[in-house]
């Protein structure tokens, strides 16, 4: 899981959206389904377009909340949905171990629950969950760590690297793995210099601008996330340093993408698929909801890297949107 110019806004925007969302309970001619958002940047905007795609070829409704990371509000939207007889939640737990109380009241419930980007531990996804949508987290970090390699070699100089992390997830902690496997995999001379919490937009320009003007000679800055990308560009600009601070960074959204097309700071992205994941999410809630056999519990959904130095691509993407 910035706003300050109006590029930026878009949390505000995906809040908005989610609140548009059916709250409806089920009702004789249709079924619902709950739907647990993790928190409303622009990737759960585009897994929310995703979900209402899904439901929208079938006679399903959303009952629909935002847990911003909260596990006291994650229970209570789940405790909801249970009494309003859903029949089937689609969710993005809170945390491996503290949800699982939740989601085993769901289950018990008789209610079955699919997970997307994140989940609970391997052991409890296996006994509580009856199909996860997500990322291959370590690749998606060793990708664009492998970018950021080359980045780097082709500079000639060491690379002084400052993280802006959410390593309280564990798919973050695996994409940082698998960034760090990149760079020593590929004999790059780097050092990590600064490495902190950083993945809420606000947040995040702030303690960039601050690791930078601490140590002004990191050059390069990766970022675990889309808040932490947006305000790890921002930072640099604000520590007066474009041209000196590059950024490699997690996720897109529509200003990620015009940062891209700037150039001068944000150097490429890597980038998932949320809304693919949404309707993937869908396609087996409603298996499980007709009591059909999940064959294949576990689907990775392929990302791809968008860089500056394809502008073309960059601008696909944005008409894409």
């Amino acid at each position: 899981m910035i706003r300050l110019p109006k590029r930026l806004c878009l949390a505000a925007t995906v809040a908005t959206l989610l609140m548009g969302i059916s709250s409806g309970v089920a009702t004789a001619q249709s079924q619902t389904i709950g739907v647990l958002f993790l928190d409303s940047q622009g990737f759960f905007g585009e897994i929310q377009n995703g979900i209402v795609e899904g439901a929208g070829s079938a006679d399903i409704e959303l009952l629909s909340s935002n847990s911003e990371a909260d596990p006291t509000k994650e229970a209570t939207f789940l405790d909801t949905a249970i009494g309003a007889g859903v029949a089937a939640v689609i969710m993005s737990p809170v945390s491996t171990e503290a949800s699982v109380p939740s989601v085993e009241r769901v289950v018990e419930a008789g209610i079955p629950v699919v997970c997307y980007n994140t989940c609970l531990t391997d052991a409890d996804t296996e006994r509580l969950v009856g199909g996860l949508v997500t990322t291959n987290q370590f690749d998606f970090g060793k990708n664009l760590g492998e970018r950021a390699a080359a980045y780097i070699q082709a500079s000639g100089e060491a690379a002084h690297i400052g993280i802006l992390n959410c390593d309280r997830y564990e798919a973050c902690q695996q994409r940082k793995a698998g960034f760090i496997a990149a760079l020593d995999e590929a004999g790059v001379d780097y050092k990590i210099i600064m490495d902190q919490e950083a993945f809420i937009a606000d947040e995040a320009i702030q303690t960039a601008t601050e690791i930078l003007t601490a140590n002004p000679d990191i050059n390069l800055i990766w970022t675990a996330n889309e808040g932490g990308t947006v305000g790890a560009v921002l930072g640099v600009m604000a520590a007066g340093l474009e041209g000196e601070t590059v950024v490699f960074g997690s996720d897109i959204s529509v200003q990620i993408a015009q940062m891209l097309q700037d150039a001068s700071i944000l150097k490429a992205v890597i980038a998932q698929q949320p809304r693919e994941m949404g309707r993937e999410a869908v396609k087996i809630a409603q298996k499980l909801m007709a009591g059909e056999t999940v064959a294949q519990k576990l689907i990775y959904i392929p990302t791809m890297i968008v860089s500056a130095d394809n502008p073309d691509d960059v601008q696909a993407w944005i008409d894409a949107q």
